[in-house]
């Protein structure tokens, strides 16, 4: 009986460590705000910047550049340092899957349910039903009054 006891604790750790990892490598629910699309990068580009002065946020473009074949690209230095092949894009969110605040250009087609092809201006990732993005939302109209939400799936786990 003291056996069984002594197991007990090492046995409720590792259900929790199954239950854990069943959790990670999973796609979670996301809202993505967006200030824009379109199908050419220069206009994406130029309206990042000018959100980022606008509204006071820092603009990241996480040394993603325009690529031919994928949309957007780690340069190929990066892409090998990253660990990854080139061309190599990571969308927005993927990995952490962290919440954030901050303007940058992705590609709409790393996104499940965005229509293909186009460069999106994109202002924050958050939780959905989060109060902080209906109040993210409320401001950025003021600037931009087509911007919008769409829920999409960010990928929460290793990336290798």
């Amino acid at each position: 009986m003291k056996r069984l006891l002594f197991c007990f604790p090492f046995f409720f750790l590792f259900v929790l460590g199954a239950d854990a990892q069943e959790q990670y490598n999973v796609e979670v629910p996301k809202n993505i705000l967006i200030l824009k699309s379109t199908r050419k990068y220069a206009d994406a580009l130029a309206t990042a910047k000018q959100a980022a002065v606008r509204m006071g946020t820092k603009l990241d473009l996480r040394e993603n550049h325009p690529n031919a074949e994928i949309g957007l690209s780690l340069s190929p230095n990066d892409a090998k340092e990253s660990g990854y092949e080139f061309p190599a894009y990571q969308a927005r969110g993927d990995g952490a899957a962290a919440n954030d605040n901050y303007i940058s250009v992705e590609y709409s087609s790393a996104y499940k349910g965005f229509a293909k092809g186009y460069y999106i201006v994109v202002a924050a990732v958050s939780d959905i039903g989060s109060d902080t993005t209906a109040d993210r939302l409320k401001k950025i109209k003021k600037f931009y009054p087509d911007a919008y939400t769409k829920r999409t799936f960010v990928w929460f786990g290793c990336m290798h």
